[in-house]
């Protein structure tokens, strides 16, 4: 959402040139990672680009704008106090299930083209290394606000990278969402056991982080706000069951294993939430 607010208002694109900075460097993990077949890590696999895909991703991209915030948005602000956020589950639910129970959502998926060492792979950690410090250097520089430049923000999107990297490369499914799908009735619910530990680790993280900068203020729900977050959680939910995975999974693993469905559904899904700022004239 953030990302998108930027691009909606001309502003310079530093979260989105961020993340472009925390996929490079959750690719110079886990690419290695897997090429040495260090503790069994895996790359996502590869998808196609096809018209579920890219109704999935405006459909993500819909329900992030109409909740305000992502996934790991909503764990964020849900740390901040706002507690609207604790509809955002239902939501998820009623997506992923209608999606699952439609039959859709299963296209064939292959193995990335740098799951293996090769002269392609190691050209793509090159790329990946030069955007990393591009990256960093530009989301790092000074401006008008800032008399010296500011190290921290590409300090998180680098370390946002690697524990994500490594995340989905040991054990894919420990987001929200897998946690969530895990309980529901699925003909394909994600295998792993570190699902619940990961998001407790990250209410936990958020709280912690909100009472340090003093942002800890709980907000009650209004009708409106349950609506938003069930509604919005309901559009993320048939996202995430057709492209497969949510914005956290393309940044972090998709995107950095190259593969084209990955890459055009982050794009599309940022596009869609960028029209929905221009519509609402904000």
């Amino acid at each position: 959402m953030v990302a998108a607010h930027e691009l909606h208002r001309r502003r310079p694109p530093r979260m989105f040139v961020g993340f472009l900075a925390a996929s490079a460097a959750a690719g110079l993990v886990a690419v290695p990672m897997v090429w040495t077949g260090t503790l069994g890590a895996t790359l996502a696999p590869s998808t196609s680009i096809n018209f579920l895909l890219l109704i999935g991703a405006i459909a993500f991209g819909l329900g992030a704008f109409t909740n305000d915030t992502c996934l790991l948005g909503s764990l964020a602000r849900l740390g901040d106090g706002e507690m609207r956020l604790l509809a955002l589950p239902l939501g998820l639910a009623i997506g992923i299930l209608a999606v699952d129970h439609s039959g859709l959502g299963n296209d064939p998926t292959w193995s990335s083209l740098i799951s293996r060492p090769g002269v392609t792979g190691l050209v793509t950690l090159l790329v990946f290394l030069v955007v990393l410090v591009l990256a960093l250097v530009f989301v790092s520089k000074k401006c008008v606000l800032r008399t010296t430049p500011d190290w921290s923000f590409g300090a998180s999107m680098i370390g946002l990278g690697i524990t994500g990297g490594l995340l989905y490369a040991l054990s894919p499914a420990w987001t929200f969402a897998d946690l969530i799908q895990r309980g529901l009735p699925l003909k394909m619910s994600p295998v792993g056991e570190v699902a619940l530990t990961a998001v407790i680790s990250s209410i936990a993280g958020a709280l912690t982080a909100s009472f340090r900068k003093g942002n800890l203020r709980l907000q009650l729900p209004t009708a409106n706000g349950i609506l938003r977050s069930v509604v919005g959680g309901t559009l993320m939910g048939i996202g995430i069951a057709l492209i497969p995975g949510g914005n956290d999974g393309l940044i972090l693993a998709g995107v950095p294993t190259l593969s084209p469905g990955a890459i055009v559904a982050y794009l599309l899904m940022t596009i869609t939430i960028v029209f929905g700022f221009a519509a609402r004239g904000k």
